[in-house]
């Protein structure tokens, strides 16, 4: 049987391709690829006598595992003729303690997106077993793969609950505060710019409920809440509350804290518990400290909720700030 040119051609790009390796002093190196001339760097890590200041070596073999999984997956979405959007893997790697120093294991966190389908996954997870890299390891390294498809994110669930008011003079407002479904009421009182919950040192704190809706109504002077949902499509909120926007409604699994002016402020919150509500569970403060999924959701830029021209509005425009702005200068 005889071979084309053609295949001999490619046989020989799979099997030979230089890489050209310098030292640069100081535990730094730098590796050359010359057919593309794309350059990358080395530092030793920290717990071995380096300064981390870039890739270990041990560190390209991780990143090797985690590239050459993406890189199969989009060799075979293009052969399906598939659009693939991004995927990203987490790699965990873990050095020996005892013993010749090795890689010990990595643990890779593939996050798979949202749109795809079950057979198109299982399609993909198998080629992943093609992987060259995973094959030139699997009898040396401990290699555990978690595969998790990103969840679509809820479209943004914000309400206000309107209050009735029943007659209102130049100083009486008399209104109906409840809330259909209430069976439990508290009263906040901040006294002066106050913070709920306080800060973990230089973290910000948050209060989530898993068994009670807020309902937040401004009895006296203003309150500004932060809302945080990671599972939102729109997952942080700034509300400069007042009591003309009615009760603010703060849904069951979203992290909230709030702060008020140098006057204070009084809330009555008319909250709907279900049967599982517990008070000595449902007011413990989280901190950004060791939660990146509500760090991240901070970082988004928030959208503004006002009290403007005798209406409620949203706006991804801090006019209130910009107006403070301007007042000050």
């Amino acid at each position: 049987m005889q071979t084309s040119s053609h295949n001999i051609h490619l046989q020989a790009l799979r099997s030979v391709d230089r890489i050209l390796c310098r030292y640069l002093g100081d535990l730094h190196t730098e590796a050359l690829h010359e057919r593309s001339g794309q350059k990358l760097r080395t530092d030793a890590p920290i717990d071995h006598a380096g300064k981390g200041e870039s890739f270990a070596p041990t560190d390209l073999l991780a990143t090797a595992v985690g590239t050459c999984f993406l890189t199969v997956m989009g060799i075979t979405a293009k052969e399906e003729g598939w659009k693939l959007d991004e995927i990203t893997i987490e790699i965990d790697k873990k050095m020996t303690t005892q013993g010749a120093r090795k890689i010990e294991s990595l643990s890779l966190q593939v996050e798979m997106p949202v749109d795809l389908k079950e057979d198109q996954l299982k399609v993909l997870q198998k080629a992943t077993r093609d992987c060259p890299v995973l094959r030139s390891l699997n009898d040396s390294i401990q290699i555990k793969v978690k595969w998790n498809q990103a969840q679509k994110k809820k479209n943004t669930t914000l309400n206000f609950v309107p209050t009735h008011v029943f007659r209102e003079t130049p100083q009486v407002t008399f209104f109906d505060a409840g809330v259909k479904g209430s069976n439990g009421s508290d009263v906040v009182i901040h006294h002066g710019s106050a913070l709920s919950p306080p800060n973990d040192d230089d973290f910000e704190q948050y209060y989530v409920h898993h068994h009670q809706i807020d309902h937040n109504l401004v009895l006296d002077g203003t309150r500004t809440f932060t809302l945080l949902n990671p599972e939102w499509d729109e997952p942080h909120h700034v509300i400069y509350l007042n009591q003309k926007m009615g009760a603010l409604q703060i849904p069951i699994g979203t992290y909230h804290r709030s702060v008020s002016g140098p006057d204070g402020s009084m809330v009555l919150n008319q909250a709907v518990r279900d049967s599982d509500f517990n008070s000595s569970k449902e007011f413990i403060p989280v901190s950004l400290r060791e939660r990146p999924d509500l760090v991240a959701a901070k970082a988004v830029d928030p959208i503004y909720w006002i009290w403007d021209g005798d209406q409620l509005k949203r706006t991804k425009f801090n006019s209130l700030l910009v107006t403070t702005q301007q007042i000050e200068a």
